[in-house]
């Protein structure tokens, strides 16, 4: 095996500056896509508010079995189409036998065939929340059974540095934050803006520079492929179709990162913990959220309001049983005031 010494010094700093270039244009997506409030709520029924308080986790189903049908492939058909502009201009200038032109020919296929096609299904498992507590098209999906809202503490951008309060059970797993997008002009826009962001880094002498380091182990092409795959799938997993809007949703993406890993990640020896639950007559695969801090226990709840039809003094008085036996000490209870009858 070549030493990493043995490589074309001057190669690798050109490689190394437009691999920092991109890792740091990622890191500041990150860090602005935060939730700008202290909380989110989660919206369940009875028996999922008493899971998640007994059991002290959130569960977070595979994003193919989601009530959207087209919940992944939406994002992709949008991504698709703005590789495709960009494989027609990058030709319309020269490139086409350039290593850009490559690289967003082999993306073009890795969001078109090889996974609409499900020649490669990536487990990507979702957790949904919205911006409000007592959003009446919410209750509508849950208040006929008796309905609740679950306020979790969030890291804001001045305090991510405490983290989540929680943690992906499978270890090589790892959760982020996102904040849905509904409109689709602004969908597109996004996605020509990173894709221009990213491949601008690219240039015709940085792109012979990867081609030297072909089989460097960190900046050959094939790192920078997987590196570019991974930032552009993150992206499209914030997209849904508009019908969906009033749902004003944030959601918590798990799934195996590479420029994410977890401190306690060990290479996959351990056993994926997944699990499966009954919905609408079919099995879904879920994994679950768990406290960060073992000694705590407890997930970052902070707030939990009843739906409209319930009776809010009696609902109350056993929401608060519930949390005190729980060890959850100052959680707030209210009720809803909208006036609905389902």
């Amino acid at each position: 095996m070549k030493k990493l010494a043995e490589y074309d010094q001057s190669a690798v700093k050109l490689a190394q500056s437009a691999s920092q270039t991109i890792l740091r244009f990622n890191l500041h997506r990150e860090l602005t896509q935060r939730p700008p409030n202290e909380l989110l709520f989660h919206y369940t029924n009875a028996d999922g508010l008493k899971g998640i308080i007994e059991n002290n986790e959130l569960w977070a189903s595979s994003a193919y079995f989601l009530n959207d049908p087209n919940e992944i492939t939406y994002g992709y058909d949008l991504l698709r189409e703005a590789l495709e502009k960009s494989l027609r201009d990058a030709e319309k200038l020269g490139e086409k036998n350039s290593l850009k032109i490559t690289l967003v020919t082999e993306l073009c296929r890795f969001f078109g065939d090889d996974l609409l096609k499900k020649k490669i299904i990536t487990p990507i498992y979702l957790v949904c929340f919205c911006e409000e507590d007592n959003l009446l098209s919410q209750w509508r999906a849950y208040g006929q059974a008796g309905g609740y809202s679950i306020g979790l503490r969030v890291p804001t951008v001045e305090t991510a540095s405490e983290g989540q309060g929680f943690r992906a059970e499978p270890v090589t797993y790892t959760s982020v934050w996102a904040k849905v997008e509904y409109d689709k002009t602004e969908q597109t826009k996004q996605c020509s803006a990173l894709l221009n962001s990213m491949l601008g880094t690219l240039n015709l002498e940085t792109c012979e520079a990867i081609r030297r380091l072909s089989d460097h182990p960190f900046l050959g092409y094939n790192s920078f492929a997987r590196v570019i795959r991974e930032i552009l799938l993150e992206e499209v997993l914030r997209f849904k179709n508009e019908a969906f809007k009033v749902e004003k949703e944030w959601r918590i993406i798990i799934r195996q990162r590479e420029l994410k890993k977890q401190s306690m990640d060990d290479g996959g020896k351990s056993p994926l913990s997944i699990y499966f639950r009954s919905l609408r007559g079919m099995l879904v695969p879920y994994v679950k959220l768990i406290p960060a801090n073992p000694a705590l226990n407890t997930l970052p709840i902070k707030r939990i309001r009843t739906g409209p039809t319930l009776d809010k003094e009696t609902a109350k008085m056993a929401i608060s049983l519930m949390l005190e036996k729980k060890g959850y000490p100052g959680v707030k209870v209210e009720g809803s005031d909208i006036a609905v009858r389902f």
